[in-house]
């Protein structure tokens, strides 16, 4: 049976009514969620909260929890009429945030300092000496940097052994490592002949380097036999029992090379029981008996270092 028709439009529907289907009808109907108001003007029907409630009135309202910060626990902020985390989304990255009345304080993470505009960020260790600085670093300028940043030339690798940097000619390549290597030629003209200097102070490998370079000469290389002859009768005119050569595995363990040159050994004359690979003995000296062995890189004895003459 066909319901009687009572509008053609909301004008035909006394107030508060609008014309559905040609029946006047009550809008607000199963249309706004608890605690809430419905208003009809004209055709349109408006949802809204009652006083004291917050929410979205087509799903419902909710008492106001708050409108001030006092209103809320401590470590809480009012916003939008709740108690939210003070700290949700305060601070930035690396950081801390503790609430204080209502308020978000941020600090940065052990490790991490604060910069404007950037936020927490790495703190670089503050040194005084090397020594504060890890075994690969250097200290310089009051901060621990990599001591190899600048140090070695072209076509070279460095390592870094107890704070100082150890430049050597890549395989394949001469010349001086602090400077540049280029590719090695194996052939040495017949009227250059390779000398031995013995340093008198004891020094450990690292500053053997330093010593020979700074007298324009390298620390020594031996490639040959006839070399390893140059060496005996150089440490015979000379004090000490114990003296550094070049030859190193710090690039890689146990493969050993030259450090000024980067070559790797054709020529060895390695005493009893030599070479001892290990973490722990990593640089080449000769002996008394003029064999070499493998010891620590920082022990102190005296050094050789290499020039040509014609």
């Amino acid at each position: 049976m066909w319901n009687r028709i009572t509008c053609e439009n909301h004008y035909d529907c006394e107030p508060g009514k609008a014309c559905v289907d040609f029946q006047c009808e009550d809008p607000c109907l199963g249309l706004c969620g608890l605690n809430t108001i419905c208003h009809v003007v004209g055709e349109v029907s408006m949802c809204s909260c009652k006083p004291g409630f917050i929410g979205q009135p087509f799903n419902g309202c909710f008492p106001e929890v708050c409108t001030m910060n006092s209103d809320c626990p401590e470590e809480k902020i009012c916003s939008d009429h709740l108690c939210k985390d003070a700290c949700k989304d305060a601070c930035g990255l690396n950081s801390v945030c503790k609430a204080v009345k209502h308020r978000a304080i941020c600090s940065c993470n052990p490790g991490y300092v604060w910069k404007p505009f950037l936020g927490c960020h790495v703190e670089k260790m503050k040194c005084t000496r090397d020594s504060d600085c890890s075994l690969n670093s250097t200290c310089s300028n009051d901060e621990c940097v990599d001591p190899c940043i600048g140090v070695c030339g072209n076509n070279t690798v460095c390592n870094v052994m107890n704070h100082r940097a150890a430049c050597a000619c890549k395989s394949g390549f001469t010349g001086d490592p602090f400077l540049e290597c280029v590719a090695q030629n194996t052939s040495i003209p017949e009227n250059i002949t390779k000398k031995y200097k013995i340093g008198n102070d004891e020094v450990t490998w690292y500053t053997a380097i330093e010593r020979c370079n700074n007298e324009g000469m390298r620390l020594a290389s031996i490639m040959n036999e006839s070399e390893q002859a140059e060496m005996r009768k150089s440490i015979a005119r000379s004090p000490g029992t114990l003296v550094w050569t070049s030859g190193n595995d710090l690039s890689s363990k146990g493969h050993y090379v030259w450090d000024g040159s980067g070559n790797s050994f054709d020529y060895t004359n390695w005493g009893q029981g030599e070479p001892e690979i290990s973490d722990k003995y990593r640089c080449i000296a000769i002996r008394a008996d003029y064999t070499w062995l493998t010891t620590n890189c920082h022990v102190l004895t005296h050094y050789a270092c290499e020039y040509f003459e014609n």
